[in-house]
């Protein structure tokens, strides 16, 4: 009687630390998926809203959508450090097009190089390249508004 008594409080916890790993398993996988729909759909918005709508002269209504309306640049200029907002920007693309509305002959294109998701807010790094030559190391902030992906900042390199 004694061996089964064993043989059971056994098998109960063998079964609990399973059962405590496959749930711990589990919710890790749900978490990962989660940021990694994230990570898909952030480039999505990047690609759609910056890539294509600022730098392969798309259409700048997906600009719009895809930047926050409080979105801020800042750019470092011989050592001095400025801002320009969303409208701004815009502003400043429509009067480049309007010079000269033929889009460039090469596209750009972003190589992601991370992606990082916590919660409702993301940072993102990526290079911008037209035609083999490295343009821009980018550093977007966004955060998660309403269920969709803003850009809210960003920083960077140029070459």
């Amino acid at each position: 009687m004694f061996i089964i008594v064993k043989f059971m409080l056994n098998l109960k916890k063998y079964n609990m630390k399973l059962i405590s790993t496959v749930l711990v398993v589990l919710m890790a996988l749900c978490a990962y998926n989660a940021n990694g729909q994230d990570a898909e759909r952030i480039k999505e918005v990047i690609n759609k809203a910056y890539v294509e709508g600022i730098h392969n002269h798309g259409d700048l209504n997906d600009t719009r959508s895809g930047f926050h309306s409080e979105f801020q640049m800042f750019a470092l200029r011989n050592g001095a450090v400025s801002k320009v907002s969303i409208n701004d920007w815009i502003q400043r693309i429509e009067s480049s097009r309007q010079r000269n509305p033929n889009p460039p002959a090469q596209k750009a294109s972003a190589k992601f190089l991370s992606v990082d998701v916590t919660k409702n807010v993301a940072s993102v790094k990526l290079e911008l390249h037209r035609g083999g030559k490295l343009l821009f190391t980018d550093y977007l902030y966004l955060y998660k508004i309403a269920n969709e992906w803003k850009i809210v900042s960003k920083v960077y390199h140029a070459y």
